[in-house]
C-alpha cells in the first residue's frame, strides 16, 4: 500500500511539467499546420519557446512568444497591429495574451511578467502602449487587467 501511494505521488509530481511540453508542442504543431496550409508554407518557431520559473517554486514554466514564428508564405500569420500571441503555461494550465512585447522583472525575489500591450487593452488608443503585470500566487494566476473583453 505505501509503494502504491509512493508510485501515485511520484506520477503526480513529475505529470505537470509533462502536460505543459504535451501543451506547448500543441501551439507549435498548429503553427506548424496553418503555415504549411497556407500555400506550402515553411514554418520557422525561431527562439518562440523560453523555460522560465514564473511561479517562483523553483520549476521552470514555458512561455511561447510567436512574435518569433515564421512563415516563409504569410509574413503576417501569427501577429497583427496590436501584437502577437503570448503564451504562458504553468502545468496544464495556459494563459494567452496580446502582446507586443514581454519580459520578466523580478521584484524583490518574486517573478513578474511584463507584458506590453495594445493600448486599446488600457482604455487608450492603439498605438499607445501599456503595461500589464502578471503573477502567480497559490497556483493562481493575477493581475488587474479585465480577464474578459
Amino acid at each position: 500500500m505505501v509503494r502504491l501511494l509512493f508510485g501515485i505521488s511520484l506520477a503526480c509530481l513529475f505529470s505537470a511539467p509533462a502536460l505543459a511540453a504535451d501543451t506547448g508542442a500543441t501551439i507549435i504543431s498548429k503553427a506548424r499546420l496553418a503555415c504549411e496550409s497556407y500555400e506550402n508554407g515553411v514554418f520557422d518557431q525561431g527562439k518562440a519557446v523560453s523555460r522560465i520559473d514564473l511561479t517562483d517554486d523553483g520549476i521552470p514554466d514555458t512561455v511561447i512568444d510567436e512574435s518569433d514564428f515564421q512563415c516563409s508564405s504569410a509574413k503576417s500569420l501569427y501577429c497583427g497591429s496590436g501584437g502577437c500571441t503570448l503564451h504562458a503555461i504553468v502545468g496544464d494550465e495556459i494563459w494567452s495574451f496580446q502582446a507586443e512585447g514581454w519580459r520578466m522583472i523580478d521584484w524583490e525575489g518574486r517573478p513578474i511578467l511584463l507584458i506590453a500591450r495594445d493600448g486599446g487593452w488600457c482604455g487608450g488608443a492603439g498605438a499607445q502602449v501599456c503595461y500589464e503585470a502578471v503573477v502567480w500566487s497559490h497556483g493562481k494566476m493575477l493581475t488587474v487587467m479585465p480577464q474578459s473583453r
